[in-house]
């Protein structure tokens, strides 16, 4: 089964990155977005399977993550019911200014203990995103949890904490995750390297944002998505036969 989810999302991935090489010939935000989003989250997704095949699921459970937050992020800028009733491009430019208000607070950071060379070409880029920004007329997204109010309730309240705030730990270990590795038999510890969860269930995480991103690319180009969302479901009625 597993083999077969792998090879289904692969399927997945190669065929709508075939139909935008062969039919996307524009240049819009939209398109730069949405042509970059498949190879990224492919990759991504591969990396989920050769991560969990070795047992290496806190590195898995990462990239989920980083794969939730992605799926999440594209949704808004494409949600085109949005209170502000914005474009693609202009939810677009507001990410890209959020992008470029975080990279300077970065630089800003390393920026004083730069060496003299260095630090004219962390300064140099600096002014390049401020002017960028300078230039961009919209407001940023501002914090990620609470653009979420501007996608329907389920996004926050159900989809969030699925996809996301599940694996924070992940990408954020702490003294709790420190606590759940660690095994007590009388006065002898043991510290596990990682945390002893379902493999499959990790898997399956990956094909569910898998299908939500490509799902999000064939909407926006009218293109047919009902092979792909039937064999989805089979692979979701199938994994439900066999836990029961």
């Amino acid at each position: 089964m597993c083999n077969h989810i792998e090879t289904t999302m692969k399927k997945w991935f190669e065929e709508t990155a075939s139909r935008i090489n062969e039919e996307i010939n524009s240049d819009t935000p939209v398109d730069n977005l949405l042509s970059g989003i498949v190879p990224v989250a492919n990759n991504y997704c591969k990396a989920v399977f050769i991560l969990a095949n070795a047992n290496h699921n806190l590195p898995a459970m990462a990239i989920l993550r980083i794969l939730g937050e992605l799926a999440l992020r594209t949704i808004w800028c494409i949600y085109k019911d949005n209170p502000s009733k914005e474009s693609h491009e202009i939810r677009i430019l507001r990410w890209l200014k959020t992008t470029n208000a975080e990279e300077i607070k970065h630089l800003n950071k390393i920026l004083p203990s730069a060496e003299p060379e260095q630090a004219k070409d962390i300064q140099q880029t600096i002014n390049y995103l401020r002017n960028e920004i300078d230039k961009n007329p919209h407001p940023p997204i501002g914090p990620f949890y609470n653009s979420l109010d501007e996608l329907p309730p389920v996004y926050k309240k159900d989809i969030y904490p699925i996809i996301y705030g599940a694996f924070n730990y992940a990408i954020h270990p702490n003294l709790k995750l420190f606590g759940d590795l660690v095994r007590q038999d009388g006065k002898q510890r043991t510290f596990l390297p990682d945390l002893d969860v379902d493999i499959q269930a990790l898997k399956i995480y990956s094909i569910a944002i898998a299908f939500s991103i490509l799902i999000i690319v064939r909407a926006y180009y009218e293109w047919d998505y009902k092979g792909m969302k039937s064999e989805y479901l089979d692979i979701k009625k199938e994994l439900a036969a066999k836990k029961n």
